[in-house]
């Protein structure tokens, strides 16, 4: 038995690393596709165009003109001198945002009254909208305790653990490497019966010796031994050129990568039944892996989505693998708190390996 699931691993990892450019597909993209979605996909707001409508002609206004001018996150200011400039600006999606100083802002503030401000966003773009608001916010509150306009409001000590500088990459690149294992750990499998198909050798795997146990694990094996060494890859990466902190057990992460790769596996070989050529087997991947980054909590919080979406996002591995690979990269995640996580990815792991044998069993009956 054993020797013929070697065989058959063998003949599976000689198809994928003989040729070289399935080598150079397997080997570069992941690397490369990391470094780009690292820096493409910042949750940060840079290079903000702002609309000020200054109605105010005092040294206040001024100073809190230069505040917003100043900020690393604006980097263009452009002046509006009427409400309709003001609605030209935000019709053209010239700016996101658009700060609207009332006449009498020096006044009030030189006499100790409330003063306030007025922001005015581009609602069409409301994710960006409601990080510059924040970024806006800090300006003048800071504004108003350099005036004396916030002499209530007691300083507080603001801690972020575990990331202390709020560094976007220290979310991006976990999720990341994440999504990237399930890619290549779906896709390779999805191409391999496929592959068999069109050339005719897949009815010669069925008529020999081989088990549907057999030919699961033959074909199981190798795309987890190619998504090891991708992970390895893209984790040195991350850690070495990226600087991101590792803080927790190196074990349970390798662990927690092989259950997950093995899931996806088992989902890739599902999907490659369904499929009679390379190129359905293609489609079929992106057709599973889109929707699951898509409600796996990376790109939203899964508690923000539908009731009916959170209990869909249960069958999906990759949001139990990134609350496991975050834990372990950023605040050292002990065994006890990712067997949370593991225990359904074992579940899902179970579940995707049995369609598959059964789908090799039917073959063979």
């Amino acid at each position: 038995m054993w020797n013929r699931i070697k065989t058959l691993i063998v003949k599976e990892l000689q198809i994928l690393l003989r040729d070289r450019k399935t080598r150079i597909i397997i080997i570069v993209p992941p690397i490369m596709q990391l470094v780009v979605f690292s820096f493409a996909s910042t949750l940060e707001v840079k290079n903000i165009s702002l609309g000020v409508y200054n109605r105010d002609s005092g040294e206040a206004s001024r100073q809190l003109v230069r505040r917003f001018e100043f900020s690393p996150s604006f980097i263009k200011l452009t002046s509006l001198d009427n409400p309709r400039s003001l609605k030209q600006f935000l019709d053209a999606q010239k700016g996101v945002m658009v700060l609207s100083i009332p006449d009498d802002f020096s006044r009030k503030l030189a006499a100790g009254e409330p003063v306030k401000v007025q922001l005015l966003f581009d609602g069409r773009r409301s994710n960006v909208a409601q990080i510059v608001n924040g970024y806006a916010n800090r300006i003048l509150a800071s504004f108003r305790a350099d005036t004396g306009q916030a002499a209530e409001l007691q300083p507080l000590l603001v801690r972020n653990w575990y990331n202390p500088n709020l560094d976007y990459m220290y979310f991006t690149l976990p999720c990341l490497i994440g999504i990237l294992c399930m890619v290549m750990g779906i896709t390779i499998p999805a191409l391999s019966v496929a592959r068999e198909r069109e050339f005719g050798t897949f009815d010669q795997i069925l008529v020999s010796p081989l088990s549907s146990t057999e030919i699961l694990i033959g074909k199981t094996v190798p795309s987890l031994l190619i998504g090891l060494v991708q992970a390895t890859g893209m984790i040195l990466a991350a850690v070495w050129c990226f600087r991101l902190p590792f803080t927790g057990s190196g074990g349970l992460l390798y662990l927690s990568i092989v259950i997950f790769i093995t899931s996806v596996t088992g989902i890739g070989l599902f999907i490659s039944a369904l499929c009679k050529t390379q190129q359905q087997a293609i489609l079929g991947a992106f057709a599973f892996a889109v929707p699951a980054v898509m409600i796996s909590g990376y790109a939203t919080p899964v508690e923000n989505m539908p009731q009916w979406l959170q209990y869909l996002s249960l069958l999906d591995p990759l949001r139990y693998f990134l609350v496991i690979i975050r834990g372990i990269f950023l605040k050292a995640m002990p065994f006890g708190v990712a067997l949370e996580n593991l225990l359904p990815l074992v579940a899902l792991t179970v579940v995707s390996l049995l369609f598959a044998g059964w789908f090799f069993k039917k073959k063979l009956d």
